[in-house]
């Protein structure tokens, strides 16, 4: 099976990199060069977290040019959410007309957007219960799957009836026998859910304050904004149909954020983002809850006013106080 990664940061080479242990054909394709022109040249080394263990796996190709990588039988979307149309428009040459597309982004309402490109057939969605942090080009750490979940991914096609169902499953197979464990399942956006809980929890927090969440987690204040977003979340999903208990929730997922290696804070994507002044994925995270919640006539005024902070802080990067220079 010919596997191409579109957006291979520091997730999307985690996930390639198993897909190819585990028998495929892969390829990068990333706009970021340097990492891919490192791991054309030395394979992608991974650091696996809670063990000892390092890997360094070479894929089939990693590049800036999806030119150099042709039709595949499946794409994997890495990509920011917010860029994803722009990703798929610039590199049509990857989707034939009988390959699958596959969204791991992170949030709710990325199938949408694949819709947007491609017919429900071709389209399938998942989660990673997975994590990864890109430390130089070509070097990840990470681990495959959290401690508590039993597989890294979780996935569906939109359509059950889909006649490109043994690719799905081909994709299953390649996750688990690589070591990282693949699902095919219809509980699919249930694992969506749960990493969202995770996300909106998170990732608004760090990127309006710039903070690790080891930092902002402890904090009687952040703790006390975590449990109302979560449990906004938890609400929205239990009308949504699926069995989120904020207190359960909050057990497992709350304000316990684990060190990466070598006790390493853990920042996420989203404080790159805003310290770097780029749009984040709010609209996908904390927005959805917001645009679910107005749907299902539930009230949601904390992931409402975190989402519009966020946002404004967006809209306002190029005119942020700047000390004078005296």
């Amino acid at each position: 099976m010919k596997v191409a990664v579109l957006g291979a940061g520091a997730m999307g080479s985690l996930v390639g990199a198993h897909i190819k242990k585990g028998g495929g054909e892969v390829y990068f394709v990333d706009i970021y060069e340097e990492h891919m022109k490192a791991v054309a040249a030395n394979g992608i080394f991974m650091e696996i977290e809670r063990s000892a263990e390092t890997q360094t796996v070479f894929v089939d190709g990693a590049t800036t040019n999806a030119e150099e990588v042709g039709e595949c039988d499946a794409v994997i979307i890495l990509v920011k959410c917010v860029n994803t149309s722009e990703a798929i428009e610039k590199n049509r040459c990857l989707f034939g007309k009988d390959t699958i597309v596959v969204t791991f982004q992170n949030g709710v309402g990325n199938a949408e957007v694949l819709a947007q490109h491609f017919d429900a057939d071709h389209i399938g969605f998942g989660m990673l219960k997975a994590s990864a942090n890109l430390f130089a080009p070509g070097k990840i750490s990470g681990q495959p799957r959290f401690p508590y979940s039993p597989k890294g991914v979780y996935f569906s096609p939109v359509n059950w009836e889909t006649p490109y169902m043994p690719k799905f499953m081909e994709l299953e197979k390649l996750l688990t026998d690589g070591g990282m464990g693949g699902e095919c399942t219809q509980e699919a956006e249930v694992h969506v859910w749960d990493k969202l809980y995770t996300n909106c929890l998170y990732n608004a927090i760090g990127a309006l304050l710039l903070l690790a969440n080891e930092d902002s987690a402890p904090h009687e204040d952040g703790k006390k904004l975590m449990w109302e977003i979560g449990r906004e979340a938890c609400e929205v999903g239990r009308a949504k149909g699926f069995p989120m208990d904020e207190n359960k929730y909050w057990e497992v997922f709350g304000g316990k954020p684990s060190r990466m290696p070598g006790g390493a804070l853990h920042y996420t994507s989203a404080v790159s983002d805003s310290y770097y002044k780029r749009q984040t994925e709010i609209d996908f995270l904390n927005g959805a809850i917001v645009k679910e919640g107005a749907k299902l006539g539930i009230a949601t005024p904390y992931n409402d006013a975190i989402w519009r902070l966020v946002r404004l802080m967006q809209d306002t990067y190029d005119v942020r106080f700047t000390p004078r220079q005296d």
